[in-house]
């Protein structure tokens, strides 16, 4: 049991490690493992390759010199014959017998033409063209490897020369490497405009789900005061009016809830002003921002038309920092989602918070007794435009997800669900922000 502690503590030291290094994997670590792959791959296959070819040009080497010894010899056409349909025809690298001004005299392997659409040359073609092309290569072998001279071995006669190269398939070997990364160059450039593409209509379609949100968002505190307004307006006057100390009261009263009203307002533009720009992270105590979140809904709980209890369990916190009004918005979007998602009676919300010292982390955990989530949907719920519910334009969490993790360097997630049963979420907020994060808000 100590052991398997031991080893659980040093996990958990692992995780803030992760949590910084989030944004460089996310966004670059991918591209530079999978070009590193990429270019290790191409400098493996071209180093196999050179190995290859190394010992194709000795076996290569080592032919036309068996070549050259054999028709160096005082032979008649019978024996040349048989050297040349013996040997010279079972070779598969293009080779060519001249005389000594240079001109063909018998060749084989001789191709012409690109790579993929190769034209052989036939050792009995005389044609114009063939002969121009058998010359073309003749100057071509001899830049490439050293020619061989024939010369009769009992009066030192020269008679020709002997010119080679390699073989066409090693040559298209060669360019293998090259068309495969192409190839995977081509297949990971259309993954990335087909995610590109996606990405172009998700974000389009969280433009649309936000301003409606705003609208969604903005409709309760004004329908408030409208009620409020309206209330005033038809306020009885004359003899039938109220007593005017009660009436002082009950403007002081209505005062109250449309200046809270106007508050709500004031942090509703307030929090979609900052969505889409980098946010300003000032000390705060989370018990005090989740405290505030709980407030407003403990206040709407009565006419929910259910018994809902909201419970918290606050521990001992250090100050971190972190935008106030987007953090209380984070926590607000959980409460309601489990509001939404409690269809029982009997209904608890449960707010813990928790200072994990190894990690340097605080974790804030909320609860709910709700319909639950199914395993499968856990990384989903954070998707833009996915909701279970009948009205919602599912961008709770996701602006939830965005704005812990893009602007707190935090971490939300689905840490336990039970279809049925309820629902658990955890925050993890860095207590010290990385220097990264810092020199960019302050850059």
């Amino acid at each position: 049991m100590n052991l398997f502690s031991g080893k659980f503590i040093k996990l958990q030291k692992l995780y803030p490690f992760f949590i910084r290094l989030r944004r460089f994997t996310g966004r670059y670590f991918f591209l530079l493992l999978c070009f590193g792959g990429l270019l290790w791959y191409a400098l493996f296959t071209r180093q196999i390759i050179g190995q290859v070819r190394k010992d194709s040009i000795r076996v290569t080497q080592t032919y036309a010199e068996l070549i050259r010894t054999a028709l160096s010899q005082r032979m008649n056409n019978q024996e040349i014959e048989v050297i040349f349909q013996e040997v010279i025809q079972k070779l598969h690298f293009p080779i060519i017998v001249t005389d000594t001004s240079w001109k063909p005299v018998i060749w084989k392997n001789i191709t012409t033409g690109p790579f993929w659409n190769r034209t052989r040359i036939e050792p009995n073609d005389t044609s114009a063209a063939a002969r121009k092309e058998i010359i073309r290569k003749i100057h071509e072998f001899r830049t490439t490897y050293d020619p061989k001279p024939i010369i009769i071995e009992e009066n030192k006669i020269k008679i020709g020369y002997l010119v080679y190269s390699t073989s066409d398939r090693l040559k298209s070997l060669e360019w293998m490497p090259f068309l495969e990364i192409a190839l995977v160059v081509a297949v990971m450039l259309f993954a990335y405009l087909a995610f590109h593409s996606v990405r172009v209509t998700e974000r389009s379609n969280l433009w649309v789900g936000l301003a409606k949100e705003t609208a969604h968002q903005l409709g309760t505190p004004i329908s408030s005061l409208m009620g409020w307004v309206e209330y005033l307006e038809a306020a009885p006057e004359g003899e039938d009016g109220p007593d005017p100390e009660e009436l002082i009261g009950q403007i002081g009263k209505i005062c109250g809830n449309m200046k809270n009203d106007l508050v709500r307002l004031r942090k509703i533009t307030s929090r979609f002003s900052q969505i889409g720009s980098v946010p300003e992270l000032d000390p705060h105590n989370i018990n005090a921002v989740a405290e505030d979140a709980m407030k407003y809904f403990s206040a709407r709980l009565p006419v929910l038309g259910r018994k809902i209890e909201i419970r918290k369990d606050f521990g001992v916190l250090p100050d971190i920092p972190c935008n106030r009004d987007l953090l209380e918005w984070v926590i607000e979007n959980l409460q309601k989602n489990a509001l939404d998602a409690i269809v029982q009676q009997n209904g608890l919300i449960e707010i813990h918070t928790q200072y994990l010292t190894e990690n340097g982390m605080v974790r804030i955990i909320h609860k709910d007794n709700g319909r639950g989530i199914q395993w499968e949907d856990h990384k989903k719920v954070f998707s833009p435009g996915y909701t279970t519910k009948k009205r919602g334009w599912g961008l709770g969490l996701t602006l939830a997800k965005r704005i812990i993790e893009d602007y707190h360097n935090g971490a939300i997630y689905v840490h336990w669900s039970q279809k049925g049963k309820g629902t658990i979420f955890h925050i993890d907020l860095p207590v010290r922000q990385p220097a990264y994060i810092t020199a960019r808000r302050t850059g």
